[in-house]
């Protein structure tokens, strides 16, 4: 019990918990406390009402109980502690961060799922050369070389390759962008197609698979030869009139990347949020 009031203690008192010499100290208290008095008498008669009522409650005496603002009247001159509990916490910044936290875990989960690769198939070389795409962009040879322009793409070093870039050109197929690059090995003439998406997995079960510097590369034509793999977020078709032998040292000139994790994944699903709601 506090010095001015009985507090909490007085629960205790009605409920019969206390010793009788806590009983005694308490009962003399009340005969000094007017405001402990009254709480006791209020307490008291709700413990009646209770008891009484037909319904099993009286909504009067419940509301009392539950009037915060006069349990922190009564316990104005208790200590801070108790004042604290008898106002009760205020839950309004732990609910907004739940909020915010749910809001965020919500937007990450959508653009997870928005950031998912297309799926690519080995037929998207082919549609590329049959031409019909609608050109957005050419490169010459110096802005391959800058990489500037062609900075989204997978590209080799061309001066630590030996190849030589000979021009680009970015197309759309149906909503989709494809690039489609040509340089030299030697006096052979490659052409490279890249699409942005995940290689389907159709492919790893129906075309033989080589291995170039750690990476799953795989044969699924021999004339012309074609070569494709899975670059980063990008796919890459290397076709040519050639052996496959000088195809695969131009697979080995291009960067190996790991495919896009999680954090990539969300990123990309907040760059598809940002473009449609910006029309662009």
């Amino acid at each position: 019990m506090t010095e001015r009031h009985l507090g909490e203690r007085i629960h205790d008192l009605l409920d019969g918990r206390l010793s009788r010499d806590e009983s005694h100290d308490a009962m003399a208290h009340l005969s000094l406390c007017d405001e402990c008095t009254a709480r006791w008498q209020e307490l008291r008669k709700a413990r009646e009402a209770l008891n009484t009522s037909q319904a099993g409650i009286d909504m009067r005496f419940a509301q009392q109980l539950l009037n915060r603002e006069r349990m922190a009247e009564i316990a104005k001159g208790e200590s801070k502690h108790r004042a604290r509990a008898a106002r009760g916490r205020d839950r309004r910044p732990v609910t907004i961060v739940a909020a915010v936290v749910v809001i965020l875990a919500f937007t990450a989960g959508a653009a997870y799922i928005a950031g998912t690769p297309d799926t690519v198939s080995p037929e998207f070389a082919a549609v590329s050369a049959a031409g019909g795409g609608a050109s957005i962009a050419v490169m010459g040879p110096e802005s391959m070389d800058e990489g500037t322009e062609i900075a989204t793409w997978v590209h080799p070093d061309w001066q630590d390759s030996g190849l030589v870039p000979i021009g680009a050109r970015v197309e759309r197929h149906n909503g989709v962008s494809i690039l489609v690059a040509s340089l030299l090995v030697g006096l052979e003439p490659i052409v490279i197609t890249e699409q942005h998406g995940h290689l389907s997995s159709v492919v790893a079960d129906t075309f033989p698979r080589l291995q170039v510097g750690g990476v799953d590369v795989f044969l699924v034509n021999t004339q012309p030869v074609q070569l494709i793999w899975q670059s980063g977020r990008v796919v890459v078709a290397a076709t040519c009139e050639c052996a496959v032998d000088t195809l695969v040292a131009v697979v080995a000139s291009f960067p190996s990347a790991d495919e896009p994790g999680v954090i990539d994944r969300i990123a990309t699903g907040l760059r598809v949020f940002a473009g449609a709601l910006t029309g662009q």
